[in-house]
């Protein structure tokens, strides 16, 4: 195979390149990943930086236990939802921890995450629903965010884990966007280390699909 003239990469992996930054542009618009994340996706497709710098490893199975230094479980008793009480989707509070820079940057970039990508579908949601319900529903595909949201509030650790790995291996037609809400509603629940796991998947499927525009 040939290498394209951008960064010696090979046409394949200029091809994925590009996919991927469709892909991330589109999944911005609608509010389901950070601009960071966008920038930091673009950067690894390109070969400006890669994930396992950043302690991410793209290739592993989204069925594989993974050890985490914060635990996303709810105590006994405690199972409700963050956002039904006014406060943010995240378990990790100041005291928690060894509470040194890198713990308290950690919270900081979660909760900016989850703040900028509720804004972007909440102003989505508006502009959308000024077509009327039926054209809204017809072409909002985040329409179903709330279902989802609701699923995960009622299923067991494994059976989140599940779900992203079937998610992943039906790769329809609209996996990404999919996968993307599924990893969304992940993070809106303070589930981050299943977060991980959905990010390994999404990223392997940007990488594969192209972006389905709106139509």
């Amino acid at each position: 195979m040939m290498a394209a003239a951008s960064g010696g990469l090979s046409d394949y992996e200029v091809q994925r390149a590009r996919n991927i930054e469709r892909n991330n542009a589109r999944l911005r618009a609608l509010g389901l990943i950070s601009a960071r994340e966008e920038l930091s996706s673009n950067n690894v497709a390109w070969r400006k930086e890669t994930l396992e710098s950043k302690g991410f490893d793209i290739n592993s199975s989204p069925t594989r236990k993974r050890k985490s230094k914060w635990n996303d479980q709810p105590t006994e008793g405690s199972r409700k939802s963050l956002r039904l009480e006014g406060k943010e989707p995240e378990r990790m509070v100041d005291g928690d921890g060894p509470g040194n820079g890198k713990e308290n940057s950690l919270l900081e970039e979660r909760q900016a995450r989850v703040r900028e990508c509720r804004e972007v579908r909440l102003r989505r949601a508006v502009e959308i629903s000024q077509a009327g319900y039926e054209k809204a529903a017809r072409e909002n595909p985040t329409a179903s965010y709330e279902h989802c949201l609701m699923r995960i509030r009622t299923m067991t650790e494994n059976g989140l884990a599940n779900r992203i790995k079937a998610i992943e291996r039906a790769a329809g037609k609209h996996c990404v966007v999919k996968m993307a809400i599924f990893k969304s509603c992940l993070q809106d629940e303070g589930r981050w280390n299943l977060v991980e796991l959905a990010e390994a998947a999404l990223e392997r499927l940007k990488a594969l699909k192209p972006a389905v525009d709106d139509e």
